[in-house]
């Protein structure tokens, strides 16, 4: 229902004019009619209702929200509570907003009789397509309290490994920002004043105080220019990125980076194991849980792969050929696969994969970390001993230049 606002005229020609509640234009006047009034006009009131703009969650639903959730619904559905009960104690728990707003949209749905894979497609993108289809998995096989509890797992382990490479490069960016502060403190207030001073002696001054009062003065001439070049940058960058063929180039570069890219690539094997046995354990078919498992993986090189790998399998190909076939998944992936095949346990040992990589990534996101710290504190180091060592050599030339021309004082006197 919306809000309106209107005029109005009664059979003796008084004004009358109020708000009021309807569906849309034409409800209003129709109401109005009903009581006997002559409208004037109509207007959409404005206001700002609290209610809905608590409901605004930016970023989405949380991964800890999404983690509880789960679980908590497991448990109820494994004791035998009906999934309508157990949907209505999560309405009253959930402490999120736009998550409770969800989770009545979607009792509401599994009340008229909509499943709940269905329901949750309806609500908006709360869960993604790997959980949806896997929630599906789980009502057609009666298996929905396992799958729940799979689901919970899985967000866990997912919401740890961004973690784990969030805080590894907490301290470096932190650095980073420290030395860029520096040296905007030095260019725009240190150096303009150092330069003023030995300006006053009129003396040569070394190329390195040269150097840095013409950059802190061209600085101060064109900041806005530098911006507008930065912000050219960022926003053309993202938008070339945003593209397929940018996508894809960014990709395939952050593979190659020296430390992060050996990161990057152990992150997506991890998740290419981790999903696809989650899938193939819980029923779904090889080439269904390919696709899913290529959806969920961010890089667009490691995608490609398990995209070929699914169209060599649909022919009826083994899925550890074109995985050994890419330079990007390592002999071990494609043998264990193998052996999963041969076994017939593919997800088993999809999952062992999975545990290693996970520890894996473990230990590269804390080398990241310990390598990039002492980096980033020399080259702080370096750019303050950079402009210390142009701020300070004229000091002591002109020390030089005052004692010589006290000797030759003290000797003529």
């Amino acid at each position: 229902m919306k809000k309106f606002r209107y005029s109005a005229r009664d059979s003796s020609g008084k004004e009358i004019s109020g708000k009021i509640e309807a569906r849309d234009r034409d409800a209003v006047t129709e109401i109005l009619h009903d009581k006997g009034l002559i409208v004037v006009f109509v207007k959409d009131e404005f206001s700002i209702d609290l209610e809905e703009l608590s409901q605004i969650n930016i970023g989405g639903v949380p991964m800890k929200d999404k983690v509880v959730f789960m679980r908590q619904m497991a448990t109820m559905v494994s004791a035998g509570l009906p999934l309508t009960r157990a949907l209505e104690i999560m309405e009253q728990q959930v402490e999120n907003p736009a998550f409770r707003k969800v989770i009545t949209q979607v009792k509401a749905s599994v009340e008229s009789g909509t499943s709940l894979s269905d329901s949750f497609r309806q609500a908006g993108e709360v869960f993604d397509d790997i959980t949806l289809n896997l929630i599906e998995a789980g009502e057609s096989s009666g298996n929905l309290d396992i799958i729940l509890t799979k689901l919970a797992v899985e967000l866990e382990e997912s919401k740890k490994l961004n973690d784990k490479l969030r805080g590894a490069l907490i301290y470096p960016v932190i650095i980073l920002v420290v030395i860029v502060a520096v040296v905007a403190l030095l260019m725009f207030v240190l150096v303009p004043s150092m330069a003023e001073i030995y300006s006053e002696f009129g003396a040569d001054l070394p190329w390195v105080t040269t150097f840095l009062i013409n950059l802190s003065n061209f600085t101060l001439a064109y900041w806005w220019a530098l911006l507008l070049i930065i912000a050219i940058l960022i926003f053309g960058g993202k938008a070339y990125f945003d593209t397929p063929t940018g996508k894809r180039n960014k990709d395939k570069v952050m593979l190659k980076l020296p430390i992060v890219g050996n990161i990057v690539t152990k992150m997506q094997l991890a998740q290419f194991t981790r999903i696809l046995a989650l899938l193939l354990s819980s029923g779904l078919s090889i080439i269904r849980a390919l696709e899913l498992t290529a959806q969920s993986l961010s890089n667009q090189m490691f995608k490609e792969v398990v995209l070929e790998s699914r169209n060599d399998v649909e022919k009826g190909g083994s899925l550890a050929i074109p995985v050994a076939r890419s330079e990007y998944f390592p002999l071990i992936v494609s043998s264990m696969i193998a052996v999963g095949e041969e076994t017939g346990e593919l997800d088993n040992v999809l999952n062992k994969v999975a545990e290693y990589y996970k520890d894996e990534v473990d230990v590269a996101t804390s080398n990241m970390s310990t390598t990039l710290e002492p980096v980033f504190l020399i080259v702080m180091g370096l750019v303050i001993a950079f402009i210390a060592l142009a701020v300070y050599m004229p000091m002591f030339q002109l020390s030089d230049v005052m004692t010589m021309v006290v000797d030759i004082v003290t000797t003529i006197v």
